[in-house]
């Protein structure tokens, strides 16, 4: 979240520095930025409590879990903006979740 903040401030300080660049141009900086803010605020969140894992933000991605060694152990479709998975049929310990281009590193207690 830091490092957003961090981010639209740079932009908005480059929009103070181009003031004097004609509206139209300064129109697709804005719109640009108002993308970027966007995809930041959905990018995709993983959380784990026990051996249920909560994903956000992740509709019509696949949600692959691999253990340490790398193998494949569970895959499933994302059906919706929010879900939840029960891992309870896995091990205690850690696995590598991979949604999309996203990819962590969880603990299943």
């Amino acid at each position: 979240m830091i490092k957003s903040v961090l981010k639209i401030s740079k932009v908005l300080l480059l929009m103070v520095c181009l003031s004097s660049v004609p509206a139209t141009m300064m129109a697709e900086v804005e719109e640009a930025v108002n993308n970027q803010i966007e995809q930041e605020l959905n990018q995709v969140s993983i959380s784990v409590s026990g051996s249920t894992l909560r994903v956000k933000n992740a509709e019509g991605l696949t949600l692959e879990v691999y253990g340490i060694t790398g193998e494949k152990v569970y895959t499933q479709n994302i059906d919706s903006s929010s879900k939840a998975f029960e891992l309870s049929q896995l091990q205690r310990g850690y696995y590598i979740v991979k949604i999309g281009k996203f990819t962590r590193k969880i603990y299943l207690h």
